[in-house]
């Protein structure tokens, strides 16, 4: 059987851990968390920090691995096409490229070196270059750490003191130490996903994006996006454009994207599976492989003869559920109507279990259906006043 290395061991990479198995190869994982469910589920757990990539490449050599998957972490990326570079491995994107694409400022100076669309923004190194050029800039502005994912180090500031306040709490929180202050822009927010064979994509999911108990985590997505044939084609030329530019290698690539007066302003990408489980929505909602294909293109496996079967269902999301405090999880419960649409449950606290950080922590995820897109979109906006999350202090 040949070894291969997936990164990380939540429930996020269990689906790809078990599809490769399924597939004939003995999982290795990684990372510096012991007890996540991901590594009970592998052939072979080795303990290593995933996003230290040179430490990485040492374990891939001491211990025979032939190919390298991503977790569903930006590090994982980076990681992975750092040891596919130095094995001399096809299937991922240049360590160059990685790089570029998971950092917030990087991506952002690609697109508008190359006329992509983006909100305008500006990259600090230093705080109190930020803190200067917020006593006169235009409010309001969102403050991001160039680095990090799930919405962590990002804060939207109205005034000086609030931007002084977001710009520390950024620097504080980002590894590279790199502060993104970006131009504050209203509209809808969404969210496409794309798999690329020789630079052409094959498969296209969209949702809309809802980021409810937290503005800058995603809580919740419906499928299909609303509108999307009005913004489709300008998001596919730019993908291509991306593609073509940058020899990409084949694989997923997704974009967040807000738009405003019709046109789509991408503010995150990444290159790499989803967290709890959502691709598995993009698999209903085009027939589109896209698990087993992520495995083969990461392997450098032939794709010939993948293809979109249609829609299983019309419409369908997920939502996570919150909590309004930290402390100890006494138990969940969602109405019956909402239970009645749900075809998947997904706990990642349990009951007696503590939530540590409650605007970044999903107690559980539901996954559901619907009969019309209307009903879902109006529906969804309601979840969080009638799921009952019951807490006690720790």
């Amino acid at each position: 059987m040949k070894k291969i290395l997936i990164l990380n061991g939540t429930i996020s990479e269990i689906p790809i851990i078990k599809k490769a198995q399924a597939m004939g190869f003995y999982v290795v994982t990684s990372g510096n968390m012991p007890d996540l469910p991901g590594h009970k589920v592998a052939d072979e757990y080795i303990p290593e920090d995933y996003s230290d990539y040179k430490a990485i490449l040492e374990l891939v050599k001491e211990n025979g691995i032939e190919g390298i998957i991503s977790c569903a972490n930006d590090f994982g990326v980076i990681t992975s096409a750092y040891v596919a570079e130095q094995m001399g491995w096809k299937g991922h994107d240049t360590f160059k490229n990685a790089v570029m694409m998971h950092r917030k400022n990087e991506f952002k100076d690609y697109f508008l070196a190359n006329g992509l669309p983006t909100p305008f923004y500006k990259t600090f190194g230093s705080a109190d270059e930020a803190k200067s050029y917020c006593a006169v800039c235009e409010y309001p502005i969102i403050v991001k750490a160039a680095d990090l994912t799930g919405g962590k180090g990002i804060h939207r500031a109205d005034n000086k003191a609030e931007a002084d306040k977001a710009i520390d709490t950024a620097f504080e929180m980002s590894r590279t130490k790199q502060v993104l202050i970006e131009q504050y822009m209203e509209g809808v927010q969404q969210s496409i996903v794309v798999f690329l064979i020789n630079k052409k994509i094959v498969a296209t999911s969209s949702s809309n994006v809802y980021c409810m108990k937290n503005p800058y985590l995603v809580q919740a997505e419906t499928y299909p996006a609303e509108n999307f044939d009005a913004v489709k084609d300008r998001l596919h030329e730019v993908i291509h454009k991306m593609a073509e530019l940058l020899d990409l290698a084949d694989g997923i690539l997704s974009f967040q994207y807000i738009v405003k007066d019709g046109k789509p302003y991408v503010i995150d990408m990444m290159r790499r599976c989803f967290g709890n489980e959502t691709l598995q929505l993009s698999v209903l909602r085009t027939g589109f492989p896209f698990e087993e294909a992520y495995i083969m293109a990461a392997l450098n496996m032939p794709l010939d003869g993948l293809e979109c079967k249609g829609p299983q269902v019309d419409f369908c999301g997920h939502y996570g559920i919150m909590a309004d405090t930290d402390g100890i999880l006494k138990g969940w419960s969602i109405p019956d109507d909402i239970r009645a649409r749900t075809f998947k449950t997904l706990v990642n606290i349990p009951d007696g279990g503590i939530v540590h950080n409650h605007l970044n922590e999903k107690i559980a995820h539901i996954y559901f259906t619907y009969e019309d897109m209307q009903t879902m979109n109006s529906e969804i906006l309601h979840y969080n006043d009638r799921v009952v999350v019951e807490m006690e202090e720790q």
